[in-house]
């Protein structure tokens, strides 16, 4: 006896194809909303620890982890700046968060460890308060930005960002650009490959960015 095989009707194709699309449709959707979520908490990080920054100056009268009074003014075992105005070493840019946090202007408990350059992303997480992407902020006196020539107090945003996120975030807080305006591109190793130019290349699609923020003084 012959039996009749039966196949998917064109109409029953036709329903999977629109359920799986709407399935991609709603993750790319949940990621997009993940991204914008994660886009606003590293903007209110940069504006809060920017606060932080200007408030520690106007009551103290010196700048985070440069203060040198910091073992007998915040709390024992602080470390001391050398109270020359510019966070210019590795010791001073660590005990930046030390200092922010003793005096109560940003949440967290840091141990004021040194930091082991300026020039990177790179921190432990009982030093510098952590991003979304669990990369590190940091505070130093450098040129990391990009089209910089001149240093300056510079908040790095950590690295492990994705380009489109770096992109999103320039356009949010800045102008858009990544090699103009107060945030700039992260311009050393690794993360200069994330720009073209002046611009934050979202073509490259790379996974590890990272900018500045310029600090007033």
């Amino acid at each position: 006896m012959q039996r009749k095989q039966k196949g998917f009707t064109l109409i029953e194709i036709a329903i999977v194809l629109l359920i799986i699309g709407m399935l991609l449709g709603g993750i790319m959707k949940g990621q997009s909303m993940i991204n914008s979520a994660r886009v606003r908490a590293i903007a209110n990080d940069l504006t809060g620890i920017e606060a932080a920054w200007i408030s520690f100056q106007d009551r103290y009268r010196s700048l985070p982890g440069d203060f040198s009074r910091a073992s007998t003014h915040l709390i024992t075992g602080a470390v001391d700046g050398n109270a020359n105005a510019i966070v210019e070493s590795g010791a001073e840019a660590g005990a930046v968060w030390q200092h922010l946090a003793s005096a109560g202007f940003i949440s967290g408990n840091f141990d004021g460890a040194p930091v082991a350059s300026l020039n990177d992303g790179v921190c432990a997480a009982t030093t510098c308060p952590g991003n979304p992407y669990n990369g590190f902020y940091k505070i130093g006196n450098s040129n990391n930005a990009l089209n910089q020539a001149n240093a300056s107090h510079e908040l790095t945003t950590g690295g492990n960002i994705p380009v489109e996120v770096m992109y999103e975030l320039d356009l949010k807080m800045d102008d858009g650009v990544a090699g103009t305006g107060r945030l700039r591109a992260f311009n050393v190793a690794p993360y200069d490959t994330c720009v073209a130019g002046d611009e934050w290349d979202v073509v490259n699609g790379a996974a590890d960015c990272a900018a500045v923020l310029e600090l007033p003084l």
